[in-house]
């Protein structure tokens, strides 16, 4: 079993190298060239098929990762579109109520309308 010796530990980690590039390590050399892009409004996709063009092949996720990351842009959220909700009725339908001024007129509730078996009729045979 050998021991501990500090001089090859400290050659070991000068001649260390990450087994992983570093992220965005081939983007960061057009970054001047996205950061002008992104004032101009262009897209993330325009961004990414001119540089690929370009001989930088890139993806659009990844400018868009890089813009986020590196340029400090604000993502904005997702943002679904408002639900339409139905207008009540102005008028009541039933004339009896019309004849109360302050009578509410009836309230839906939400969920399914289910038929009330006690207000059918019978059918006749």
């Amino acid at each position: 079993m050998s021991t501990f010796d500090p001089a090859t530990i400290r050659q070991a980690v000068a001649e260390f190298t990450p087994r992983r590039p570093q992220k965005f390590q081939d983007l960061l050399p057009a970054k001047d060239v996205i950061a002008e892009l992104r004032q101009k409004r262009a897209s993330y996709r325009a961004i990414a098929d001119l540089l690929t063009t370009h001989c930088l092949p890139t993806s659009k996720t990844a400018v868009a990762v890089f813009c986020h990351e590196v340029l400090n842009e604000v993502v904005r959220p997702y943002r679904r579109p408002a639900r339409k909700r139905t207008a009540a009725p102005a008028a009541p339908a039933d004339p009896a109520s019309a004849a109360e001024p302050n009578a509410a007129p009836p309230t839906r509730t939400r969920g399914p309308r289910i038929a009330q078996v006690r207000m059918l009729t019978p059918e006749t045979k």
